[in-house]
């Protein structure tokens, strides 16, 4: 496991697990209502589209990313495939990064106050 300091200054556990070749965030966001949930599996599932530059999009022939929500907490698994971590991890923390700068920035505004403690006069 890892740990790292990252969005809204919290601290992130990484779990590689290479029996089962996954890298899973068991918490990428917190107290999400299940619409706000619905919302994210849309966005996840947006990110294999073709129309995305591949910089951005998560080929599903070397990576299958798939979230969970277990009360309103959402974690984040990323299944290795042909044994390709470095591409995975680095496609895990590329969605990470746009979902904090792209999915809750584009009309979870409310939740990123209220959840992230967020003064709204400077975001």
């Amino acid at each position: 496991m890892f740990k790292i300091l990252w969005h809204r200054d919290r601290f992130f556990d990484l779990i590689l697990d290479t029996r089962k070749k996954t890298l899973r965030f068991p918490l990428v966001l917190p107290e999400v209502p299940a619409p706000m949930y619905r919302q994210f599996k849309e966005f996840l599932e947006s990110r294999k589209s073709t129309s995305l530059p591949d910089h951005r999009r998560i080929d599903p022939e070397k990576a299958v990313a798939r979230s969970s929500n277990r009360f309103g907490n959402v974690a984040l698994t990323f299944t290795v495939k042909n044994g390709d971590y470095e591409y995975a991890t680095r496609k895990l923390i590329h969605l990470v990064h746009e979902i904090f700068l792209v999915f809750l920035q584009e009309g979870h505004y409310e939740y990123m106050v209220k959840v992230f403690d967020l003064d709204p006069d400077h975001l």
